[in-house]
C-alpha cells in the first residue's frame, strides 16, 4: 500500500477558502472521501467523530462567508493523540487502565486550537502511555511496517493525508521518529514552548508537546497558534518569532553534522542516502562540517553518545509517579517494559540524578558554545526506515539528544530508502525554534524543489 492521498497544503487552500472557490466542508469531504477514512484502513484513530467534524466544518465555513475567519488555521483538518486530554473524546492512554475513560476538561493545546477554528476529527493511537507496548496502528508506505513511536496514529494518519496536521509528544523519540518513518514533517520544540497541561506524564524532565504535519508551514502555523494563545503569548517563549515562517529569515552558511556512535545504526545504503543529501547542500554552497574535520564537534559527539544511557536512567526515575501506584494496582494491565522501567527508577538515588543533570548541562553548554560557530545541527531523524513488524518501534538513539538536552528538533521529510521515507533532523540551540523552522523551511526548499515544504 502507497499513501493513497495528498490533501492539497492547507496553506493552499486557505487562499481558496477566502474567494470561496473551496470551503473547509468541502476540503474535509474530499479527504474523507480519498482516504476511506470512515474504515480507517491503517487504524490510526482510536475514535473519530465524522458528523461532529461536518458540523464543524459548516460553521467554518460561515465564518469564511462572514470574512472572520479565526486564525490561519480555521478549518483545517486535525486530531489529537490519544495521551491528550479532550472533553468530547475519550482519553484511553493506549492502556487498559484507561479504557473507555473521559476527561472532563481539555488539554490547553486543545482547547488553543479549538479557539483557533480546528476541526478535530478524533483521537490517534498511542503507545502504551507513550512509552510501554506498541499499538495496532500500521505505516501508510508499507502495512507490513511499523509508523514507530508513540505518536503513532497521529504520524501515520498524516502520512496517510487523512489529517493535515495532529498533536503528538516527545519524551525520547516519540514525534522524530515517527515522522522519519511515516515521511512527515515533525517538530519537537524547546522544552517548555508548547504547553503540557492535561498530558498525561512520562517523565518531568524529558516530555514535549509537538506537532506532527504534512508541511513545515503547517506545523507552524499550529505551533504558533498554541503558544500565542496561552497567557503572556509566543514572543515570551519564542523572542523572534513571527506568524508565519520566513526561509531568508537568518542566514544560514554553515552546518555541522553529528555523526554520533548512533549513526552506525543505520546500513552501509541508508547512511549513503543521508550523505549523498549533505554532499547536496556543500554543492549549494553551504559549509558542511564532518565531526574528523573539527575538534570541537567531534567533542561534543561523543557527549552525545553517552545521552541515550543518560536519559533512560533520568526517564526511569521520574516515572516512579505515577507509574509504581499503576503496577501496584493491577501489575496485569500494565506490560512488563513499564514495570521494569519502574524498577530501575527506584535504584537511582537522588545523587546520581544530580549528576545526571550535571552532565545535561555540560552537554548544553558545549552546545550553546559550538552554536556560535555552526548555524544548524543535522543527523538523520531514525536509525534507518521503518522496521518490519509491529511490537519494535525503531531505536529512538538518534531522536533523543533532542529530548534530554531540551533542544528543539525537526524531522523533514527529504530522503527515500528505496519506497520508504527517512528523515533529515535539524537541532539549534534551546530557544531558537523559530530560526530552526526557518532554516527548515529554507532546506526543504532547497533539496526539493518545494515539493513538500
Amino acid at each position: 500500500m502507497s499513501i493513497p492521498h495528498s490533501p492539497l497544503p492547507f496553506e493552499q487552500a486557505i487562499a481558496r477558502f477566502g474567494d470561496r472557490t473551496l470551503t473547509p466542508r468541502t476540503y474535509l469531504e474530499s479527504i474523507i472521501e480519498a482516504t476511506d477514512l470512515q474504515n480507517d484502513p491503517i487504524q490510526a484513530f482510536t475514535t473519530i467523530d465524522l458528523d461532529r467534524a461536518k458540523h464543524d466544518a459548516d460553521a467554518a465555513t460561515q465564518r469564511y462567508a462572514d470574512q472572520a475567519p479565526r486564525s490561519v488555521i480555521d478549518g483545517m483538518p486535525i486530531a489529537i493523540k490519544d495521551i491528550i486530554h479532550t472533553s468530547q473524546f475519550p482519553t484511553g492512554m493506549g492502556s487498559p487502565l484507561y479504557r473507555d475513560w473521559q476527561p472532563r476538561s481539555n488539554a490547553l493545546a486543545v482547547d488553543a486550537l479549538i479557539e483557533a477554528g480546528a476541526i478535530i476529527l478524533g483521537k490517534t493511537h498511542t503507545t502504551e502511555f507513550a512509552i510501554g507496548r506498541a499499538t495496532v496502528t500500521r505505516n501508510p508506505h508499507d502495512l507490513q511496517r511499523t509508523p514507530g513511536g508513540s505518536s503513532s496514529g497521529t504520524a501515520a494518519a498524516v502520512g496517510a493525508g487523512m489529517i493535515c496536521a495532529g498533536l503528538g509528544t516527545q519524551t525520547q523519540g516519540s514525534i522524530i521518529r515517527p515522522s522519519s518513518y511515516c515521511g512527515v514533517f515533525g517538530y519537537k520544540p524547546t522544552w517548555g514552548v508548547l504547553p503540557l497541561d492535561g498530558v498525561h506524564p512520562v517523565s518531568h524532565s524529558h516530555d514535549h508537546l509537538g506537532i506532527i504535519a504534512n508541511s513545515i508551514d503547517t506545523v507552524w502555523a499550529l505551533a504558533y497558534c498554541i503558544a500565542d494563545w496561552m497567557p503572556g503569548g509566543i514572543k515570551r517563549r519564542l523572542a523572534d518569532a513571527h506568524p508565519a515562517l520566513n526561509s531568508q529569515h537568518a542566514p544560514l552558511r554553515k552546518i555541522a553534522v553529528l555523526r554520533t556512535a548512533g549513526y552506525d545504526e543505520l546500513s552501509i545504503t541508508e547512511q549513503g542516502v543521508f550523505e549523498r543529501a549533505i554532499e547536496r547542500l556543500a554543492t549549494a554552497g553551504l559549509s558542511t562540517v564532518w565531526p574528523a574535520q573539527c575538534t570541537d564537534l567531534a567533542s561534543f559527539c561523543s557527549m552525545l553518545d553517552t545521552v541515550p544511557a543518560d536519559s533512560a536512567e533520568m526517564v526511569s526515575r521520574d516515572m516512579i509517579w505515577p507509574y509504581a501506584s499503576y503496577c501496584q494496582r493491577d501489575d496485569t494491565d500494565v506490560s512488563e517494559k513499564i514495570s521494569t522501567m519502574v524498577k530501575r527508577g527506584r535504584s537511582v538515588c537522588a545523587e546520581r540524578y544530580q549528576a545526571l543533570l550535571s552532565r545535561r548541562s555540560a552537554v548544553l553548554h558545549h552546545l550553546a558554545s559550538l552554536a556560535q560557530q555552526y548555524d544548524l545541527f543535522v543527523l538523520p531523524s531514525a536509525s534507518g526506515v521503518a522496521p518490519l513488524g509491529y511490537e519494535n518501534t525503531g531505536s529512538r538513539t538518534l531522536a533523543v539528544y533532542g529530548s534530554f538536552l531540551g533542544a528543539p528538533a525537526v524531522s523533514l521529510p527529504l530522503l527515500n530508502v528505496g519506497s520508504l521515507p527517512l528523515g533529515i533532523q535539524l537541532l539549534g540551540p534551546p530557544q531558537n525554534d523559530y530560526t530552526l523552522l526557518c532554516h527548515a523551511k529554507y532546506l526543504s526548499t532547497l533539496l526539493t524543489g518545494n515539493k513538500k515544504s
